[in-house]
């Protein structure tokens, strides 16, 4: 499958993205950057160092530097100032591709056939709400969106019902919501599932894989946030583990809009695919041995 991710890495992103490069069946077209857990300059540098530790040389690409609407709000409190929990990254090979994510995203999709890329969405749906707007024929010829965002029955994250990714842009949120794509939400419902602890830690440090060992690092920085045996949800990885291994969530159609206000989901008449459980032993086996492959 032909791919492209569009990401504020952030340490969950950064596990999905190394697992994603890393896949055998994944083939990564593009990075394209977001503001969203961190500032663009930084988002877009992490891209680059993901790469340079995965030795890929996928194009990275620069998108939108602020939500449409709104102000940021990065979380640097879960994510460090370098968005990455202080884990040591290599820099990166090569300087950004370009700084016009939503045009390189545009131009890929043209050069592919109709229905033939997918678009993992890791952060705020910024550039894809930019890239309907702007090349709406392009994105008429993305395959699936797969996004990580929101929250249908649990709480919140940012808010008693919102959700990080989709808080920090509702606007964006509720444009795509709108645009009738062939579109799958992951919610907090879902993500908040799949957590590791030090034992599943040390087995992908035992595995002696560079993306696996990395992914122990950012892992255990998740930890510094919390007291308990688990780590936080390893919410963004769960967008290439459904690519892949569809068998390992539950889905249910649900009629939703965004609260413009909030960011919270609600009711609505957007008719979309729902990611309202996982497997999660299951999800982190798939995880673990996508890392090592």
């Amino acid at each position: 499958m032909s791919i492209i991710i569009d990401t504020d890495p952030g340490i969950d992103d950064a596990i999905a993205i190394l697992y994603a490069l890393n896949h055998p069946e994944q083939d990564i077209t593009a990075l394209t950057t977001v503001a969203g857990n961190i500032g663009l300059s930084v988002t877009t540098h992490n891209a680059g160092r993901i790469c340079a530790l995965a030795q890929v040389d996928t194009p990275v690409h620069a998108g939108a530097a602020a939500p449409l609407g709104k102000e940021a709000n990065p979380e640097l409190g879960i994510h460090g100032n370098d968005g990455l929990g202080g884990v040591v990254f290599p820099e990166p090979l090569y300087p950004p591709a370009s700084e016009d994510g939503v045009g390189a995203t545009a131009a890929i999709l043209m050069a592919h056939p109709p229905q033939s890329v997918d678009l993992f969405c890791l952060g705020p749906l910024t550039n894809l709400a930019l890239l309907l707007e702007q090349a709406p024929e392009a994105a008429n010829r993305i395959q699936r969106v797969i996004a990580m965002g929101g929250a249908v029955e649990e709480p919140g994250n940012v808010g008693p019902k919102a959700e990080f990714n989709i808080a920090h842009d509702p606007h964006a949120a509720a444009a795509v919501f709108a645009a009738g794509l062939p579109f799958t939400l992951i919610p907090l419902d879902a993500t908040r599932q799949v957590r590791a602890d030090q034992t599943y830690i040390r087995a992908l440090r035992d595995t002696g894989a560079p993306a696996a060992i990395a992914s122990a690092e950012l892992i255990d920085a998740y930890f510094a946030a919390t007291n308990g045996a688990e780590s936080r949800p390893l919410h963004d990885p769960c967008v290439p583990l459904l690519a892949q291994h569809p068998d390992l969530f539950r889905m249910e159609d649900r009629k939703l809009s965004v609260d413009l206000d909030t960011g919270a989901l609600v009711a609505g008449e957007h008719r979309i695919k729902v990611a309202m459980g996982v497997n999660a032993q299951g999800a982190r086996a798939a995880l673990l041995h996508g890392l090592s492959c």
